[in-house]
């Protein structure tokens, strides 16, 4: 029989060391593709998989507002209700607490799951450390909050950030070849490329180096994209044209707050954002899928 990842509490993971990818949870079809993204890259750089769904305090402050007013599906208009909004979130949270659990156990992953109370970006960002990867969807959110968030993770917390924007080909990143018979031979066809963004400073040659292990890690070509004399535009548009899988960049290289959205939206494909000198990966992911277990 197939043995789940098992899931630690939040305060075990706390104080596990290692590295964390680090997921915002909600209902939406978008946040399980992210997950589902998320799930792969942990189990590609051994990372554990920690999920955290917020409880929006704008939507539970807008509730208590003696004005406020819902509109059933049905047409019917009544009065915001705060413990009836309190208790639907809290059963969205248990839903993605579940599809969390699953998904972990397919990639072969350990997880963990809170949730924190306040506005989604900054909560998710709020206890990022070093060892951190954030996983922020760019959907619904302005350019410039995204944009401060991606900021105060990678230059104060010294995170990484994973960014993916809505129709960014998140089902297909970082996805580990399938075998496919050809003339009663079974080879494994290459994935979509993993590209790095080559500035000529020293962080930007440990982002590529990260680059090319990764893409090693999961049998996928590797593509190097030189960024002299080029904008970030031009290099989003060399990504999509090329059919990049995930591009990986030094955040610093980035300009103003608004870039770090632009450039996930126009590359078609998620953005990996290092907020700090990383080497590559040593010798092949321990959490590659294992067999089946017997018991």
């Amino acid at each position: 029989m197939m043995v789940a990842a098992p899931n630690k509490t939040d305060d075990a993971a706390r104080t596990d060391s290692g590295t964390r990818i680090v997921v915002g949870l909600d209902t939406s079809l978008i946040a399980r593709e992210a997950l589902s993204l998320a799930a792969r890259l942990a189990a590609s750089v051994d990372a554990r998989l920690k999920g955290v769904f917020v409880e929006d305090e704008n939507l539970l402050s807008l509730a208590d507002l003696p004005f406020a007013r819902e509109v059933s599906f049905s047409g019917e208009v009544r009065a915001l209700d705060p413990e009836r909004m309190l208790r639907a979130m809290r059963a969205q949270a248990e839903s993605a607490r579940r599809t969390l659990a699953r998904i972990a156990a397919e990639a072969h992953v350990d997880w963990s799951f809170d949730v924190r109370r306040g506005r989604p970006l900054p909560s998710l960002a709020a206890r990022a450390g070093r060892e951190d990867t954030l996983v922020i969807r760019s959907p619904g959110m302005g350019a410039r909050e995204v944009g401060r968030t991606v900021r105060a993770a990678t230059r104060e917390a010294r995170a990484d950030v994973l960014l993916v924007a809505r129709g960014a080909g998140l089902k297909t990143a970082l996805a580990v070849p399938a075998p496919a018979a050809q003339g009663g031979i079974y080879t494994s066809p290459p994935g979509r490329p993993v590209a790095s963004v080559d500035e000529g400073t020293s962080p930007g040659e440990a982002c590529s180096a990260f680059a090319e292990t990764l893409a090693a890690r999961i049998g996928a070509p590797f593509v190097r994209l030189a960024a002299k004399g080029r904008a970030p535009a031009d290099l989003a548009a060399a990504a999509r044209q090329g059919g990049v899988g995930i591009l990986v960049v030094n955040a610093d290289w980035l300009g103003d707050d608004d870039d770090a959205a632009r450039l996930s939206a126009a590359a078609g494909c998620p953005v990996l954002l290092l907020g700090k000198e990383r080497g590559p990966l040593e010798g092949p992911s321990t959490s590659a899928p294992k067999g089946a277990e017997g018991g």
